[in-house]
């Protein structure tokens, strides 16, 4: 499924950060440290595929003062199957966490049921045997 990620950094971009974490296999599936984004106060986009889990996204700021305020209005949202799961106005300090997806799968479409087959037909009646003497 997709999960698009976007940041717009703050007047210094290179103490953004981000981490995103499949919380049912604990696997890494996004990551872009500190240092990573040069353009200041610029709106960043990544689009990954990535399957149906839960997710613990984190955005980090290494300073510890967040994305916006005194040094620029910076923000970032997550979305992931096509709803906004995460969103945030850069005011969060060293780093943030939202999580959100599940870890059960959904139940999976019943197989189609066999259609009925026919009744069998009756046995055919024998053929009579014509007798060898006329009656």
């Amino acid at each position: 499924v997709s999960m698009t990620v976007e940041i717009r950094t703050d007047t210094y971009p290179e103490e953004t950060g981000w981490t995103l974490i499949n919380n049912c296999d604990n696997t890494e599936h996004g990551r872009k440290n500190a240092g990573y984004y040069s353009a200041k106060t610029a709106d960043h986009s990544e689009t990954l595929c990535v399957p149906r889990a839960e997710y613990t996204f984190q955005i980090t700021d290494a300073y510890g003062d967040g994305i916006c305020c005194g040094y620029g209005n910076g923000y970032y949202s997550v979305t992931y199957m096509g709803n906004m799961e995460a969103t945030g106005d850069g005011q969060f300090g060293t780093s943030k966490d939202h999580t959100f997806g599940s870890c059960s799968t959904p139940n999976p479409t019943p197989q189609p049921t066999a259609q009925p087959t026919p009744q069998p037909t009756p046995q055919p009646t024998p053929q009579p045997q014509p007798t060898t003497s006329p009656t």
